[in-house]
Formats: C-alpha cells, sequence, structure tokens
C-alpha cells in the first residue's frame, strides 16, 4: 500500500500535518519509523561577501536547515524508543536511521576555498543538528535508533546544473546512482557511526 502526504519544508504547519495524518495511518503504539531521509536543498553561489543576498541566505536557511529541523521535530516520534523491540528485514539497517541531507561543503575542516556563504553555512548546521538529535536519540532510544547526515556526490539536478561543466563525468551522478549509494551507506552504518557526516562512498567528512 502506498500513500503520499504533502508538506513545505518552509512551512511548519503542513508539517505538522502531515505528521498528524501519518498518526492516523500508522499510529505509534503498533508502528515506528526505520528510516527517515530529510532531502532539502537550496543553493545561492555566492563568491564574494558583496554578493550576499539577505532573503536569499533567509531562504537558504529556512530550506537547508530549519525545515529538517521541524520534519525531527514532528516526526521523531514516530522513531523506536529504547523499549520498542525491533523487526528484522532485508534491506534495512539494523537500527533506525534518521538521515538529513548535508554537503562536503558544509565541513569546515574541508573548507579550504571558501565561497558559497549561506550553503556552507546552512549545511554546517545541519551537522550539528545532526550531532545534537543523535546525542538525544542515545537517551531516548539507545541502540534503536540513530541520526546520521549524508553527502551524496555531485549530483545531476537542478541544484548543481550551473556546476556540470566543472565537473568530471565520472563524478557527476544520476540521482539513481546517487541513491543506491546513500541506501547503501545508510543500511551499512553501525552505532560507531552514529551523529557523523557520511559521503556516498561511505567515508566520514569531518566536521
Amino acid at each position: 500500500m502506498f500513500y503520499m502526504l504533502t508538506c513545505g519544508c518552509a512551512d511548519e504547519q503542513t508539517i505538522a500535518d502531515a505528521a498528524a495524518s501519518c498518526d492516523d495511518l500508522f499510529p505509534k503504539k503498533q508502528n515506528y519509523l526505520h528510516m527517515g531521509f530529510v532531502l532539502t536543498g537550496i543553493l545561492f553561489p555566492e563568491k564574494s561577501p558583496q554578493q550576499i543576498e539577505y532573503d536569499d541566505a533567509l531562504l537558504t536557511f529556512k530550506t537547508n536547515t530549519l525545515g529538517p529541523m521541524m520534519m525531527l521535530k514532528h516526526f521523531s516520534p514516530f522513531l523506536p524508543r529504547k523499549s520498542t523491540r525491533l523487526s528484522e528485514s532485508s534491506g534495512l539497517p539494523k537500527s533506525a536511521v534518521w538521515a538529513t541531507m548535508s554537503a562536503r561543503v558544509g565541513s569546515i575542516t574541508d573548507n579550504g576555498l571558501g565561497g558559497w556563504y549561506s550553503y556552507r553555512s546552512s549545511k554546517a548546521a545541519v551537522n550539528q543538528m545532526t550531532k545534537t538529535f543523535d546525542n538525544y536519540l542515545r537517551t531516548a532510544a539507545g541502540d534503536n535508533a540513530m541520526a546520521i547526515s549524508l553527502h551524496p556526490g555531485t549530483v545531476k539536478t537542478g541544484l548543481s546544473k550551473e556546476f556540470w561543466s566543472n565537473v568530471k563525468e565520472e563524478k557527476l551522478f544520476s540521482p539513481e546512482f546517487s541513491a543506491e549509494k546513500l541506501i547503501d551507506v545508510v543500511c551499512s552504518r553501525g552505532k560507531e557511526d552514529r551523529g557523523k557526516c557520511w559521503d556516498w562512498k561511505g567515508e566520514e567528512i569531518p566536521p
């Protein structure tokens, strides 16, 4: 059975309404969320501080950071608790995983080029949010649930279209390839991997 619910990452009420609908369809006492993906992203590529536009930067944070934050606010109650008995199923990770889309450029350690002020900052905030949420899950869910963030590589979507010519063909991924790789990464994470950012190859991206 397939259900589709629509919500806007910049509109908390639509997120709350979607969560309420899910609770009607899948009551939390009888169900739990085993994999959750929050894949929001918008980019304004500022090369210098003078190119930063307030409204664009605000939209970037609303989309890339606050949207995922509101998603975990309203949907995290669907994750298992310490007392939940997890069911085993092929194709699913051993514990429940909440995964949020980040980016390599969100790494402060890896920032050797600069630029992209609002995008970099919003994704660095995603990584901090992920670590903070995972600390919460350690207490609320124990080993039954964890949070991670993900870097999909450069994917051939509208977000990166302006930069396709600067990327080697073998490094420009189709959405299907990137999605398959990220599923593999999520399903292969263990409890020692929680709270961190992982790229499509399964390699850790430093904070």
